[in-house]
């Protein structure tokens, strides 16, 4: 790592691919902390096993700064619905990058996976991008001089959550520990 890159990352999120993000960047060399809703049992039991720190909090009440432990290098978003403000961006060194399951610009939004089955698209994809004030509006994560974007291929009959357990979650963790190792400033 150079001295640019990440050291510190918050993992706001929930479910497998927080806690994935968790083990990974653990694993990675990197200092990390959870920020998570209540109910969430899979990103705190990973965080207990690794010893981290984490706060539990509902996406409807704001966050503070005294929801981290520490100034963070890097915000990362891993399967979180929680719109993070600009100020809050901004107490990381880097910025804020997050997770999305389509190739943006197409399918914004919350419901991505259904609608692009709906719209019977037989390939689709996902984004590591900059987190702005913009739902799903930030620039695409350059890593190598390459877009932190992955297309997978939607089989016959396949259902949202299957598509999402299949390929779009573990597409998300490796291009977002990807993002966490590249990023060295703000967009």
């Amino acid at each position: 790592m150079s001295k640019n890159s990440p050291r510190r990352i918050a993992v706001i999120g929930c479910s497998w691919l927080a806690a994935e993000m968790l083990v990974r960047l653990t694993e990675a060399g990197f200092e990390a902390c959870l920020i998570t809703e209540p109910g969430e049992r899979t990103a705190i039991a990973a965080a207990d096993c690794l010893g981290l720190r984490y706060t539990v909090k509902d996406r409807r009440v704001p966050l503070i700064g005294a929801d981290l432990p520490w100034s963070p290098d890097l915000i990362l978003s891993a399967h979180s619905f929680r719109i993070l403000p600009s100020w809050f961006i901004r107490l990381a060194r880097l910025g804020a990058i997050g997770y999305h399951p389509s190739l943006l610009p197409d399918y914004p939004g919350r419901h991505a996976i259904r609608d692009c089955l709906a719209d019977g698209q037989r390939m689709t994809g996902g984004t590591v991008y900059w987190l702005t004030d913009q739902v799903d509006g930030g620039p695409v994560v350059i890593a190598g001089g390459q877009r932190l974007q992955g297309r997978i291929q939607i089989l016959p009959g396949e259902t949202a959550l299957q598509l999402w357990k299949r390929a779009l979650a573990p597409l998300g963790a490796d291009l977002l520990v990807q993002g966490a190792g590249a990023v060295t400033h703000p967009p």
